[in-house]
Formats: structure tokens, C-alpha cells, sequence
């Protein structure tokens, strides 16, 4: 897969992926009791199709279970759906903005996904990412806090200004929270 990149800008209600706000419709049921919306994103790889990211509210339960098998952050799958009403499952931290779509023209300063090559690590720890490939999974995309748009953080930065990382499996092509890292 090509290398693709996406920015956080200002919230257009026309672009698809967006961070912030309220969960889509469609997963508002299927969001454990302790986790909070954090964003969804367009699929890479197939259309109409969305990756929803929920994160444990808790900083330190994230802290403890930052990386697989046990991260506290859950990757659901679904069709486009419009913003649900599940005001009790936003993110308190983060303002709605949306995410651009994916672009083969990097700009540096404001990466905020990044499809597909190699990662670009906080920690170059192999601890990190080992276990992943001995399970079959490879780096699939990154969402780096250092590429969010002025205005979405209200609060704390959900990963300490760091980075998540989504890993996918060879075989079944289920796409999963591998790790986040902070700084």
C-alpha cells in the first residue's frame, strides 16, 4: 500500500472522517460502559466503510494497557453513519474537527495520519511492535497528536501528545489498536 497521509482540519459536515463530537449512530450501542469516541476515519482500503477508535476514559488505565494484547483502545468497523446522540460518550477532552481526505503529498508540519511504510516511532522499542508481527499483524496507520489542527484539544491530550498505532493481520484483515506511545 502506498504511503497516504491525512490533516485534523476545521469541521466540515460534507468530509466523512472526523474526530471529536458524539459516536456515529451505528456504534453507540456497542461502546463498553468505560470508553469514550475518540474519532473515526474513512477505511484505507474500502469504501463507505469506517474505523471507529474508542479509548478508555481513565489516563491511567491507558497507561497500563498501552500496547497488545491488552490496549485499552478498541477498533470497531462500520458502515458510514451519521453523528448519534450519545452526548454521554464524547470525548470531553476534544472539540469536533474533521479529517482530511487521504492525500499522497505529505506536508511535515501537519501529518495527523499516516497510512501504510514504515512508522514513525516516539519509542523505538522493539517491545512495542514484536509481539504484533509474531501474530501476524504489520503496521497499517499512525494518528499523531502532533498533527491536530489548533483547536480541537479542550482539555488533556488523550495520548500525553503522542501517537496511536493501528496494526493489521495478514490472514483476516482485522484491523487493531497495536500500541500508542506518548512523549
Amino acid at each position: 500500500m502506498n504511503e497516504r497521509y491525512a490533516k485534523c482540519i476545521s469541521f466540515d459536515k460534507n468530509v466523512k472522517g472526523r474526530i471529536g463530537g458524539n459516536p456515529p449512530k451505528c456504534i453507540e450501542d456497542q461502546i463498553p460502559s468505560d470508553y469514550k469516541f475518540y474519532a473515526t476515519l474513512v477505511h484505507p482500503e474500502k469504501e463507505n466503510t469506517m474505523l471507529s477508535i474508542l479509548i478508555h476514559q481513565d489516563y491511567d488505565t491507558l497507561i497500563d494497557n498501552n500496547k497488545y494484547p491488552s490496549i485499552a483502545v478498541k477498533i470497531v468497523e462500520h458502515e458510514f453513519s451519521e453523528i448519534g446522540n450519545c452526548v454521554e460518550k464524547r470525548n470531553a477532552n476534544l472539540r469536533m474537527c474533521s479529517i482530511s481526505e487521504y492525500s499522497e503529498d505529505k506536508d511535515s508540519e501537519n501529518v495527523f495520519i499516516k497510512i501504510g511504510g514504515t512508522p514513525f516511532l516516539i519509542q523505538d522499542e522493539e517491545t512495542y511492535y514484536k509481539e504484533l508481527e509474531e501474530h501476524g499483524f504489520f503496521f497499517f496507520l499512525s494518528i499523531d497528536e502532533d498533527g491536530y489542527s489548533e483547536d480541537v484539544i479542550i482539555g488533556s491530550y488523550p495520548f500525553g501528545y503522542g501517537a496511536l498505532y493501528l496494526y493489521k493481520h495478514h490472514m483476516t484483515n482485522e484491523i487493531i489498536a497495536g500500541f500508542w506511545q506518548y512523549s
